[in-house]
């Protein structure tokens, strides 16, 4: 372990070689800023005053050669070979209520939702204490590849940790996860994530998901319900699909209708022409559907956001240009 001293008296935690810098801080309780953990955002870019880092070869998006030329760097993905000193703006909005640990939890289960959708079922010694709709990272192997995914369950002693996966064809970390036999122990590393429900607003709420993007929505929905804080409020809930087969059962939403004042479903398909059953609801982009179908007032409203970036940027475009919803009544962790 080595320390990291952020400067101007800020804070101080350590990393070891096996982990980065960002998670490191997190796990210390620093608010080190972030959103998909995965070096893809920029938003945990700090910069090295001094001290020696272990820097990947590669560049992300998020990153520059110009951007190391200047000392600074992506937090999740460097760690440090010796004692640093960098220059973070750290807030506290980023400190997890439930630090983040790293553990194994065994597959005790793999439930199919569609043709490329499944909901894995993992069980930790420990209660899975996180809060509804923040996020883990996923691991076959304790040094393998990361992958970030929504927990769709709320939190429990059981140790029960629920995330909803979208198989990708050839997929480097889900074709392998998907075929796991259960037992088979998992590495997760979380919670993670500031897209969390929020029960003590006391506004109606508008989840709006799209894609495995429905594994956070379910969370969020199923936090604000178990809260006890939703029987007067109304609950809205969109879900975009490309096609038919592609959308799964919104039932485990139903089940949550006698917590809440008022629920509304509302599946929306981009493609009907290709859903062999025929389809008579709403078609188009998911966002598109919410604007037409919500009359209003919308700044009187909590929006959760959920799905492919394309989805989520369109969403807030309308919400935040078209609708002048207030930034932040909208809460979504940025991935991409």
């Amino acid at each position: 372990m080595v320390p990291i001293e952020i400067a101007d008296g800020k804070g101080r935690f350590d990393v070891g070689s096996d982990d980065v810098v960002l998670r490191a801080a997190l796990r210390a309780g620093v608010g080190f800023p972030y959103e998909c953990n995965a070096g893809a955002c920029g938003s945990c870019k700090f910069q090295l005053i001094s001290g020696n880092l272990v820097v990947p070869a590669d560049l992300t998006p998020a990153e520059s050669e110009r951007d190391r030329a200047r000392g600074r760097y992506l937090a999740c993905r460097v760690s440090a070979s010796s004692a640093c000193t960098i220059k973070v703006r750290t807030d506290d909005t980023y400190v997890s209520q439930h630090l983040p640990r790293r553990f194994e939890a065994q597959l005790s289960d793999i439930i199919p939702l569609t043709p490329d959708m499944s909901e894995f079922v993992l069980l930790s010694e420990t209660p899975a204490e996180f809060r509804a709709g923040q996020y883990a990272l996923l691991s076959l192997t304790a040094d393998g590849p990361k992958r970030v995914y929504s927990m769709a369950n709320v939190p429990n002693n059981r140790g029960e940790w629920r995330f909803i996966v979208k198989r990708v064809p050839g997929g480097a970390f889900s074709d392998p996860l998907f075929r796991l036999p259960t037992g088979t122990g998992i590495h997760v590393d979380g919670p993670y994530g500031t897209a969390y429900a929020r029960p003590e607003i006391d506004r109606d709420v508008i989840c709006i998901a799209g894609g495995a993007g429905f594994s956070q929505m379910l969370s969020v929905a199923r936090g604000l319900a178990v809260s006890g804080m939703m029987q007067d409020r109304t609950l809205r809930f969109y879900y975009g699909g490309r096609r038919l087969v592609d959308v799964p059962s919104l039932k485990n939403v139903s089940d949550l209708a006698p917590d809440l004042g008022e629920l509304r479903q509302i599946i929306v398909v981009s493609e009907p022409e290709d859903s062999a059953q025929g389809w008579g609801g709403p078609t188009g982009f998911v966002h598109d559907v919410v604007g037409r179908d919500f009359s209003g007032p919308w700044a009187d409203n909590e929006y959760y956001l959920s799905g492919p970036p394309p989805m989520v940027d369109a969403t807030l475009r309308m919400l935040v240009i078209e609708k002048q919803v207030p930034h932040e009544r909208i809460h979504f962790d940025r991935f991409f």
